[in-house]
């Protein structure tokens, strides 16, 4: 279960808005201003961290008062991180969709048109409750400044979330909470190290403290709750000993944690098969080339450049082009070019994204990582910010494919050695 904010001016929206999501199995906190929201998100920063929200819809234009694009620039502004890193979707009226630029850049990961007449409700909530799914249960997710994640605990196994944020060096701020256990914990992980871990406990009825190795041996078995990460600056976050835990424990089962001496099996373990690099490629490109349908953009491209070289290594065109197909470059030599000439500007770190009007279509080149870029190409100038929301789509998409893939390779190799010492 996740806790969503809702801010809206109009108490029929928030209303609809609730519904859906609860009905969704999510908590809603209904809000009806920003000056509010923002005085409720810095309260419980304060005195209950885990009761923060894990997403917040935000109405744009909101009277009297500050709008939601101002409220959203002091979100992601505040020196809590936790606070900073709860991603913002946006709610636009019909006539809106030209402020969707400002809102982007103030932060906010997506935007949705809120419905204009009770006919047009029932898409509206259907879209609601697609894209509630779709956010809260990625496990990875770009947010507008780089970075955070949120995951279901039913779905995704702890310790594994761990060990991959162990392997990037990530620094940041972790909560957890499991309604079922009444429990919920705080951590600081500095460079994929946890320096400090807190749990609370509340089964028993009075409220009770838990640190270190104790708690994680606790939240380690958990099989339901949300775990949410916001990335900090290791060098402003408070210092602590690394606790080792992630190394220590992450490879091994419950049954080790507890103490118990397992009983050893004679049966050699399976190694699972792992996915070749083409079938892998093959599954994202048909995953692009249904991000590029859903979208109405002509084509999407994945572009490494790397020591002087460039390649595309993904591509996804729709299904039912056009019958006037857009011609922009006449081969891949000539896209990988202009990816080369273009990326020092993403690399400068003044741009996160270019975005190009042509006489006929527009481009925009998203910066991945490093060295990979997101070159979305589009006909229909109309819809342009929607596809400035699927390059970064893509770009997410493909960074949270590859993460699971390295996740699976690391798995299969323990596997692997465990079947080669037994």
């Amino acid at each position: 279960m996740a806790r969503v904010m809702i801010v809206d001016d109009s108490k029929v929206v928030r209303h609809y808005l609730s519904q859906m999501v609860e009905l969704a199995d999510h908590t809603a906190i209904q809000v009806e201003s920003g000056e509010k929201a923002l005085e409720l998100l810095e309260v419980r920063a304060k005195s209950e961290p885990a009761l923060l929200p894990d997403l917040i819809f935000m109405d744009v234009l909101m009277s009297p008062g500050m709008s939601g694009i101002e409220t959203t620039s002091k979100i992601k502004s505040s020196p809590v991180p936790a606070i900073a890193e709860i991603p913002v979707v946006f709610l636009t009226g019909i006539g809106e969709q030209d402020i969707v630029s400002k809102a982007l850049d103030a932060g906010a990961i997506d935007y949705m048109v809120k419905p204009s007449s009770a006919e047009s409700l029932p898409i509206f909530l259907s879209n609601l409750r697609k894209k509630l799914d779709r956010l809260l249960t990625m496990s990875t997710r770009s947010l507008k400044r780089g970075a955070g994640l949120i995951a279901d605990l039913s779905n995704e196994y702890l310790p594994s979330l761990l060990q991959m944020l162990h392997l990037e060096d990530a620094s940041g701020y972790a909560t957890l909470t499991n309604p079922k256990k009444k429990q919920s914990a705080s951590m600081h992980i500095r460079y994929g190290n946890i320096e400090h871990l807190v749990l609370v406990d509340t089964s028993k009825g009075i409220k009770t403290r838990i640190e270190g190795e104790e708690a994680f041996r606790m939240m380690v078995k958990w099989t339901e709750g949300v775990f949410s990460f916001g990335r900090a600056d290791p060098e402003r976050m408070p210092k602590g000993k690394p606790m080792n835990l992630v190394t220590l424990l992450c490879s091994v089962d419950s049954t080790e944690i507890e103490g118990v001496t397992a009983r050893v099996s004679r049966e050699e373990p399976k190694v699972p098969v792992f996915e070749s690099y083409t079938a892998f490629k093959t599954g994202l490109e048909k995953e692009l080339t249904n991000l590029v349908n859903e979208t109405q953009v002509d084509s999407i491209h994945y572009v490494r450049l790397n020591k002087g070289k460039a390649s595309i290594l993904l591509k996804g065109f729709r299904s039912n082009p056009p019958q006037t197909p857009l011609r922009v470059f006449k081969d891949n030599h000539e896209l990988v070019t202009f990816v080369k000439q273009k990326a020092p500007d993403l690399n400068s770190g003044k741009f996160k994204e270019i975005f190009y009007f042509l006489d006929e279509g527009y481009i925009v080149i998203r910066k991945g990582t490093r060295i990979d870029y997101v070159v979305l190409i589009g006909q229909d100038q109309d819809n342009a910010k929607q596809g400035r929301l699927s390059a970064a789509r893509a770009a997410t998409m493909i960074r949270k494919a590859a993460i699971e893939r390295r996740n699976k390779r690391i798995t299969h190799q323990q596997t692997k050695l465990a079947a080669v010492h037994n």
